[in-house]
């Protein structure tokens, strides 16, 4: 048994699409590893992130919201999203404080998931800042009657509350275990991938129409430089913006090449941040038609098959 009931295990942050998981993993972590936005369908893979104190280690899986799926890069989320509940120890399913007064469809197929694997269950309701207290109580008698969740945490992860409580109920269920990442790395997110979330969150922000949707980034070239203390002094980035229809990317590029210039400046900005250093980055974008249901080109891209793998 590990030392001092040490506790250790996966927990699935689950839900359906923009109800705060990115945002409640990165207050969690302390730092932005999930891209976080007020647009549904974010998050496309799944993103760990390892929290750790003296008496335990959680390795939180940020998993794409459950929504209705209408194309292949769809489908791949959804099973991505089913993998991250049925192969954890701890699901901690995400509702809106403001939702009806009754369980959605999607929230049952994640409750019935995860008990039909004997997953334990936590029920978080975010948002609570935006309704009036006696309004949280008849929505957790709904979701009490319907399953036996180990914990109910009403929370605000915008506002950085609830989240130490929620962090103890999660400890009192977690497994008695040693610690399974010992190298002190807080996220399976490298460099490389945060630079490409990043250039997809400014897209998501400053474009308005659907084509975020369709949008996906390739780092084409992530070239490191360093000083004659051989300490890093700046990263060269070279990244192709991938769209399907030549329309989107005239928009993308914009009238006399504002907007892709726009979209490089901030990207700029929050990667060197991330970086801890200036970084050069060029964008390029490119027209692949349909791409979101091509096979070899969602292998390409990274979308092709999802685990929990450490």
């Amino acid at each position: 048994m590990p030392k001092n009931n040490f506790r250790c295990g996966f927990v699935t942050l689950a839900g359906r699409t923009n109800i705060g998981k990115s945002t409640l993993l990165n207050q969690i972590m302390q730092t932005e590893i999930a891209i976080a936005t007020h647009k549904p369908q974010t998050t496309r893979h799944l993103i760990k992130g390892i929290y750790q104190d003296e008496q335990s280690q959680i390795i939180f899986i940020d998993s794409p919201g459950m929504h209705k799926v209408t194309d292949q890069l769809g489908r791949i989320m959804r099973k991505a999203a089913s993998i991250a509940i049925q192969e954890t120890d701890v699901v901690v399913l995400l509702i809106d404080a403001r939702s009806e007064l009754k369980i959605g469809e999607i929230e049952k197929q994640i409750i019935d998931l995860a008990i039909s694997s004997k997953i334990d269950l936590i029920l978080a309701i975010n948002k609570i800042d935006l309704v009036a207290k006696t309004r949280i109580l008849p929505l957790i008698q709904e979701y009490i009657n319907y399953a036996n969740f180990k914990a109910v945490v009403p929370i605000s992860a915008k506002n950085n509350d609830g989240i130490d409580l929620l962090l103890t109920e999660i400890k009192k269920i977690l497994p008695l275990n040693s610690p399974l990442i010992i190298d002190g790395s807080y996220t399976d997110q490298t460099e490389r991938i945060l630079a490409a979330e990043y250039i997809r969150a400014e897209i998501i922000e400053q474009i308005s129409e659907e084509i975020p949707y369709s949008v996906a980034i390739k780092i084409e070239e992530f070239k490191e430089l360093f000083d004659i203390n051989n300490q890093r002094s700046g990263v060269q980035i070279h990244a192709t913006i991938f769209v399907d229809r030549e329309n989107h990317k005239m928009i993308l590029l914009g009238k006399k090449g504002r907007q892709i210039a726009a979209l490089g400046k901030a990207s700029r900005e929050r990667i060197s941040e991330m970086l801890d250093c200036p970084c050069d980055l060029m964008l390029f974008v490119k027209v692949r038609t349909d791409w979101r249901n091509k096979f070899s080109q969602l292998k390409e891209l990274g979308y092709s098959s999802q685990d929990l793998s450490l």
